[in-house]
């Protein structure tokens, strides 16, 4: 039974995000911000690029 479909190009592509968003925000836009926010905002976005790939690719 499988839940959520998820193959391995879905999970590289929200590993890379997570790693793209991760250096984005720590040297963007939330350079000034404490370190723990970037950590809150990057797994959102590999989330989101995750479940992007996922349902519409």
């Amino acid at each position: 039974m499988i839940v959520f479909p998820v193959s391995w190009q879905d999970t590289g592509s929200g590993a890379f995000t997570l790693a793209v968003a991760s250096l984005g925000y720590g040297l963007g836009p939330l350079v000034a911000q404490p370190t723990r926010t970037s950590i809150r905002y990057a797994p959102l976005a590999a989330v989101a690029a995750l479940l992007v790939d996922v349902y519409l690719y």
